[in-house]
């Protein structure tokens, strides 16, 4: 009898793992939702949505009164909440903010449409969105994270769709005298550094690449490429080990690096400069399938859009967050031509996300104190 591939079976079972855990969270939001009531809507985005109704500053809408469309000028100081069109309305109803697509899908496509913010990989461009929107915050979910994702894709290009971002690979189990063979999603490189990713997954902080799977497949026997083989290790090995069979690979075969963990990403995810956590809902969605609790992934997270305070030196600069549930991360950025443009204030912000101390440039012993004035309005110090 032919011997099992072993690898691939573990390939599977990781992925089908990863898979429960997001189609049994929603099963389980969905029984909550279900019983919570006359008004059923998600409890997290419930909280963060009161939240925000209490915990940013007011726009100055008076959400009761009618308006002249003809005549009607938004008020200096208001702004915009960027988030999938799917919880425009729960913005404007809960949270009485206002958002800048909604479910009549306005805003949603375009090049400064919430698609165009959420997909692109490039900072300038977001930024670019930011400003011509007036966003001053962002709610993020798990769900356009992951199960909300390829909708964003397909509405941010519609010829390619989520193919730049996920591969569908067969992998192939032993049964009896026969193979069977399952479709699995996994995550390719240019998934992590949009900014959807970014946000939600690392906080805007920059990430590291992690282990990753190198997975050789045949293309020529099926509508998707087949794996012939896989193997755990580190990124950077698993780059080398592919560009050394694609140079030489024979035709339909290729050989592909990619991460079953929306976490753990294949590439090294540069950190945002202008964003910052300001409040997360309370439930860890990967709290019930894992013992590990360095394993945190929030449901609905809030972040704000400023211009952040900037700071002279080269290196990786770092400081220590504790966020209003508990959770801590460090955030870290790389300079950028002999600039650091933090998001953070170590002293006077208004959150109860907060920083543990200064900033620390890595490996000089520099320490340095950044003031919320700094950040709001883009200011050296240091």
């Amino acid at each position: 009898m032919k011997k099992p591939n072993y690898l691939n079976i573990l390939l599977l079972a990781f992925f089908c793992a990863c898979a429960i855990l997001f189609i049994g969270g929603s099963v389980q939001y969905e029984l909550l939702v279900a019983s919570s009531g006359a008004l059923r809507m998600n409890p997290d985005w419930r909280e963060s949505l009161e939240w925000m109704g209490t915990g940013t500053p007011d726009p100055g809408i008076d959400y009761y009164r009618i308006y002249d469309k003809e005549t009607f000028q938004y008020p200096p100081e208001s702004y915009g909440v960027m988030s999938w069109w799917d919880y425009g309305h729960m913005i404007t109803y809960i949270a009485k903010r206002i958002p800048n697509a909604n479910p009549f899908q306005s805003g949603v496509a375009g090049e400064n449409g919430a698609a165009a913010f959420f997909m692109t990989t490039d900072d300038e461009r977001n930024s670019a969105i930011a400003k011509t929107l007036g966003v001053r915050y962002v709610m993020t979910d798990v769900e356009m994270d992951t199960g909300k994702f390829w909708a964003m894709a397909t509405w941010f290009n519609s010829s390619a769709g989520i193919s730049p971002y996920m591969e569908t690979v067969l992998a192939p189990a032993q049964v009896g005298a026969g193979t069977t063979y399952t479709s699995v999603d996994m995550y390719e490189a240019p998934y992590f550094v949009t900014m959807i990713s970014r946000l939600h997954n690392f906080d805007g902080s920059m990430a590291e690449a992690g282990q990753a799977y190198y997975i050789e497949v045949d293309q020529t026997r099926a509508a998707y490429p087949v794996a012939t083989g896989a193997q755990v290790m580190d990124a950077a090995a698993a780059w080398q080990a592919a560009d050394a069979f694609n140079r030489n690979a024979a035709p339909g075969r290729r050989a592909l690096v990619l991460s079953p963990d929306i976490m753990t990403p294949v590439v090294k995810v540069p950190a945002l400069q202008h964003y910052r956590l300001v409040h997360e809902s309370p439930t860890n969605v990967l709290a019930r399938y894992s013992n590990d609790s360095s394993l945190d992934l929030k449901y609905v997270k809030v972040f704000e859009y400023v211009p952040g305070a900037r700071i002279a030196g080269e290196g990786t600069i770092e400081v220590d967050v504790v966020t209003n549930t508990g959770r801590e991360f460090t955030y870290r950025q790389e300079s950028r031509d002999g600039v650091f443009v933090v998001p953070y204030a170590t002293t006077g912000s208004p959150y109860e996300v907060k920083t543990k101390g200064k900033y620390r440039i890595a490996g000089t012993g520099r320490e340095i104190e950044v003031p919320e004035d700094a950040v709001m309005q883009g200011l050296p110090v240091g």
